[in-house]
Formats: C-alpha cells, structure tokens, sequence
C-alpha cells in the first residue's frame, strides 16, 4: 500500500465527528429515492406499482456494470494513494465508466419485455425512457460522492446530496402541479435532480482538484479487478430480475407492488447503513489492506452495533400500523398485508449487516472470493421466490434474508482465514 495510514489511524473522536456526514449524504441521497418512491406508491395502483418494481429492478441492474468494473476498482486504487491525490482520479474513472453505465442503460428493454402485457403501452414507454435515463447518470453521481468521502471531503458529499434531494421533491412537485402523467414523474424526477446535483458535485470536484500532478488510471487494471466485482454483483442483480418476473407470475402483480411499497418504507435501515460505510469503508479498507486486525473489528462493532440498533428501533416505530407510526399515512400500500413492513426491515438488517464486510473483503484484494459467495448465495434468492404462490408478497424478503445469512457466514469464514494468513498488525491509535 503506498497511500498513508491517517485515516484509520484517526482518534475515536474525529472519526465519530465525521460519522455524521456520511449519514447525512446517505440520507439525503435516499430521501430524493425516497421520494420518487412514495411517489410511485400513492399515485400508482396496486398493478401499475408492481410493474414499476420491476422497472426498479431493471434499474439496479443497469448501474452493476459501470459502478463494479470500474467506478468501485477506481474507488479502491484511491484509498491506496495518498489523500491529497485521491479526487485527481475522478475525470479519469468517469470517462472510462459512461460508456458502460450507455450499454447498462438498455437493460431496462428486459423490464419492458417483462411488463408489456400487465399494462398499458404508455406506461411501459414512460417508464423505459425515465429509467434508462436514471441509469445512465445516478451511478455517475453516487461515484462523485463516494470519492469526496474517500478524499476526507464528506461534507461536499452530503452538499451534493442536498441539492439532489431538493431538486427531486421540486420536480415531484412541479410536475403533479401541470399534471403530468405519473408513470413519467418517479424516475424523471430522479433523472433531473442527479444531473442538477451532479454539475454542482463537478463544479465542487474542481475546486478541491486544483493543482499537483494527475496519477493515472488504467483502463486494463480497473477491469483485472473490475470482472470480478462484475460477475459477483451480476448474480444478485439477475436474481432479482427473475425473482421479480417469478412473484409477478406466481403471486400477481399487485403481490410485487405491496413488497414494493414494504420496501420503500423498510429502506431508512439501509440508508443508515450506506452513510456509515460511505465513512466507514475507506477505514476498513486500508486496515484490511495492512492486515490490521484490531482496526477492523473495531470499526465492525462500531458498524454492527448501529446497525442492528436502528433496525431495531425501526420495527418498533415503523413496522405496525399503529397509530404513532408517520410511514403509515405515507405510503399505505405497505401495511395492507400485516406484518410485511417489520419482515422486509428483518431482512434489509441482515442485508445491510454485510456491507461492511464486502469493504473489508475488497482491501484484501478478495474480489475472486466475493464472487464465489455471491454465485453461492444469489441462487437461493431466486429458489426461495418460487415460494410466492404461498408466501406471496413476503417471497422476495424472505429470500434476502436467507440470502444475507449465507453471505454473512461465508465473507466472516473468508475474512477470518484473510487475518489468520499474516500476523494481525496492531494499530495503536484504531478508531472504536
């Protein structure tokens, strides 16, 4: 490693001063998804709101391929330079990774494939143009923000996200006001406000990469690491296409638009978590890297105890339809079947449990091992969601939650054996 070691070196009490910004990135950046999808969940009927989850689907799908082979390879050979230079590779990996986040756009022609015979032509078109715009820009915009934070610059992240979440509610507003047809209004609204956030995140990126030398960025050694992220995430993204087009089939449209609208509401334990990792990560990153392993089972527990605190929390506040709980005059749709919401914030902690491990796991340089798990692990997914005809709307979180079982005991047992190879450095000054 030849970047330097202040990050996780850092004193308990900066890191916990830095902590907030990466939570409150997150969460602002969830909120404007937040939006569209109370959006989608109110102004859509229960059909048309299953056909939207598959749309959403398709578009996680289409950010697997830019953001795994070479915006997080990018992201990684930053944290192993030194500080100061880590923002000078961000014109590099967005030249090389639009072009694939166009080719990952057209995956949403396998959600208009799926849906064009559940509803209208024009909702499918709308939803096919606002998607394919989505994916071609937000893993662009989500790559920007995570090198403010790998470049110590959280607070520019979470002034991006801002602008995001402000622009998104506008747009929702606006376009309610002249009365534009619904299936347009989620994801366009997504599109405008990422290109809004994103030309400010430029503009902030210019002015923190102002001077020195520029470190290149090699196309053919981002893919080297790149092809393993790819295979790996490609499992999980392809099974929640077939688990989506299986529960459509099995249980109904209508069955996959209230999982959706259960999981609109369950996501704030995942935006907790993806603000903890976005500071968190870089730390356990460079500690895996040194094979540090009293750092990074602090900065674990650190990440667990949250974790599980929130998902906790959230259940008790959020996961009945009681009569202090906000969510249920929000989004409605996901209390119709009892105890779907609590079930999909069950599954979305064990889910979020892993993330911080895949970090630790990418600093080792353990892509190969990522992705033996994730072929290990994603098929259940798709096996448990033939349960729909049954389990109906509850299929797709049940099957991430003994998904994120199997991938918690697997990255644990190949971390274990990582630490057990070298002898653990200690780290005097390890962030807990």
């Amino acid at each position: 490693m030849t970047g330097d070691k202040q990050m996780i070196g850092e004193e308990p009490t900066r890191l916990a001063r830095k902590l907030p910004a990466g939570m409150v990135d997150a969460s602002l950046a969830s909120l404007a998804t937040f939006t569209i999808g109370i959006t989608a969940a109110n102004r859509l009927d229960a059909r048309d709101l299953g056909v939207y989850a598959v749309f959403f689907t398709a578009f996680m799908f289409a950010t697997v391929l830019p953001r795994n082979l070479i915006f997080t390879p990018a992201e990684v050979t930053a944290v192993s330079r030194p500080v100061q230079v880590r923002m000078k590779l961000l014109a590099q990996s967005i030249r090389l990774g639009l072009p694939l986040a166009l080719i990952g756009s057209t995956s949403v022609l396998i959600a208009a494939g799926i849906t064009r015979s559940l509803t209208e032509p024009s909702v499918v078109v709308a939803l096919v143009v606002t998607t394919g715009g989505a994916a071609i820009i937000s893993p662009i915009q989500d790559h920007v923000r995570k090198m403010f934070h790998i470049a110590d610059h959280s607070w520019l992240a979470a002034a991006v996200s801002t602008v995001q979440v402000t622009v998104a509610i506008l747009s929702v507003g606006v376009m309610i006001l002249v009365d534009v047809a619904t299936p347009w209004i989620p994801f366009g609204a997504l599109v405008i406000a990422n290109a809004a956030s994103l030309a400010v995140a430029w503009i902030l990126a210019l002015r923190v990469d102002a001077t020195g030398g520029r470190p290149r960025l090699r196309f053919r050694e981002l893919v080297e690491s790149g092809k393993w992220l790819l295979a790996q995430s490609l499992a999980p993204s392809l099974a929640g296409f077939i688990v989506a087009a299986v529960v459509v089939r099995l249980a109904g449209p209508e069955a996959l638009g209230y999982a959706e609208a259960a999981r609109v509401v369950a996501q704030p334990v995942i935006v907790l978590a993806t603000g903890l990792t976005a500071v968190l990560a870089p730390r356990i990153m460079e500690a895996s890297m040194i094979v540090d392993l009293i750092a990074a089972k602090r900065l674990q527990r650190i990440y667990l105890a949250l974790v599980v605190a929130a998902g906790v929390g959230y259940i008790v506040v959020a996961g009945t339809d009681w009569w202090l709980n906000p969510m249920q005059h929000l989004v409605p749709a996901a209390y119709v079947i009892p105890g779907l919401v609590a079930f999909t914030v069950v599954a979305n902690t064990f889910t979020a449990a892993e993330f911080l491990q895949i970090n630790e796991l990418l600093g080792a340089r353990l892509e190969k091992s990522l992705t033996a798990i994730s072929f290990v692990a994603s098929p259940i997914l798709v096996i448990v969601s033939f349960s729909a005809a049954t389990t109906g709307a509850f299929a797709r979180s049940l099957g991430e939650l003994i998904e994120a079982w199997v991938r918690l005991g697997a990255q644990g047992w190949r971390l274990r054996k990582h630490y057990a190879e070298d002898t653990p450095r200690m780290s005097r000054n390890a962030p807990g």
